[in-house]
């Protein structure tokens, strides 16, 4: 009796601490995921586009967009993941148009207040710019115009953003933020920058 009571008792102090260890949380353990779509638009400019002889065309406008992010969170202010949005521009006198697919890699980091949850990030990435410039007023509809102009390249983006979430239901956030993208690179002439301010709804698992 006394050798299966000493027993017992040895094997408690053995596994007390490491019950106690295993309860310790690791700060970057995985914490869930979040994940959903944002409609966009601000104000870009860039300098001006010339075609052929014709007068230049400054490129400014409210860009009008959608897209989405999926994100990753890793204890409770770590946050990793992926986003990704299309965004289009008209400008000029003639019916002018700029658009550009992106997306890439993001990181942030938030806190929580009460249902609100501030955050700040950056997503570096890529994306494909497409720019059609007309230098004239489209005179018939289905045939060769001589004044138009079309671009098309890819560009590498760096994007800092900071914006905040608030807790709708346990699952669901209203989130708003604001960002800014920039060429990483090389300079380019008709890649307009300026803020962007984005709304969305985010599902949290």
């Amino acid at each position: 009796m006394k050798r299966i009571l000493s027993l017992l008792l040895f094997s408690l102090l053995c596994l007390g601490p490491l019950s106690a260890q295993e309860q310790v949380r690791h700060p970057l353990a995985y914490n869930g995921f979040s994940g959903g779509m944002m409609l966009h638009a601000g104000w870009v400019a860039r300098g001006d586009v010339q075609v052929g002889l014709s007068s230049p065309q400054t490129i400014a406008g409210v860009p009008l967009g959608i897209g989405g992010a999926l994100r990753v969170r890793f204890g409770d202010h770590l946050r990793v993941g992926t986003e990704g949005y299309t965004s289009s521009l008209g400008y000029g006198d003639y019916g002018s148009s700029l658009s550009i697919g992106w997306g890439g890699l993001l990181v942030d980091y938030c806190f929580r207040f009460g249902d609100f949850m501030p955050y700040a990030g950056l997503t570096i990435g890529g994306g494909v710019v497409e720019n059609m410039t007309l230098s004239s007023e489209p005179e018939v509809d289905w045939l060769p115009e001589a004044n138009i102009s079309f671009r098309s390249y890819g560009v590498g983006v760096i994007v800092p953003f900071v914006g905040v979430e608030y807790g709708l239901t346990e699952r669901m956030s209203l989130t708003v933020k604001a960002d800014w993208m920039m060429a990483m690179g090389r300079s380019y002439s008709d890649f307009p920058s300026g803020p962007r301010c984005y709304i969305g709804f985010m599902f949290n698992h």
